[in-house]
């Protein structure tokens, strides 16, 4: 798909609304749509959540809340939310935190850095998921530490586990299952 039908794909779409982000054509991702910042926002903001219907299995567009437990990204209207466009980068800008508390789970979509207006947002699958279903697809985030290969937090070189839990990036149930 071109960024000329994704462009169509977008209007065809009905798709999620928030101040400060828009899905738009990923600038990263040719013929894909991404979650595109629209203004500037500082390390540590929250960005959006991710809320949704609680699966025990994942689906390709899913997040974990546990190795049991994934949230699928739709809206109560059935419109996909936000996280069905966030995609994939081995040097991300935002970290995703699973957060239990009163409710059903949740993500939080945090800054990892400073991000400027026009940014798309990704974050690195492996700091949540153990495998991922798009496992050895090309990564294409272009970073200085691209992997190359897109994959799951098992198969993540040991020194990017190191780095991401100093960072404390990577998700709890993942740090035990390592332990």
């Amino acid at each position: 798909m071109t960024g000329a039908s994704a462009q169509s794909k977008e209007q065809e779409m009905r798709l999620p609304q928030k101040e400060g982000i828009a899905i738009e054509s990923s600038p990263s991702v040719e013929g894909q749509l991404g979650v595109i910042a629209k203004r500037d926002y500082k390390k540590g903001e929250v960005i959006f959540k991710v809320e949704g219907p609680i699966l025990s299995e994942g689906t390709r567009y899913s997040f974990a809340a546990g190795l049991d437990m994934h949230i699928e990204p739709v809206c109560e209207d059935g419109i996909s939310d936000f996280g069905h466009y966030l995609n994939h980068s081995c040097d991300p800008n935002v970290i995703v935190r699973p957060i239990h508390g009163d409710g059903a789970p949740r993500i939080d979509v945090i800054t990892r850095r400073d991000i400027q207006n026009g940014e798309e947002l990704a974050f690195d699958y492996a700091t949540l998921e153990y495998s991922v279903t798009v496992a050895g697809a090309p990564c294409k985030c272009g970073t200085g530490t691209c992997r190359s290969v897109i994959q799951g937090f098992k198969d993540m070189p040991e020194d990017e586990k190191e780095r991401y839990e100093e960072e404390g990036v990577i998700a709890d149930y993942l740090l035990q299952i390592a332990k």
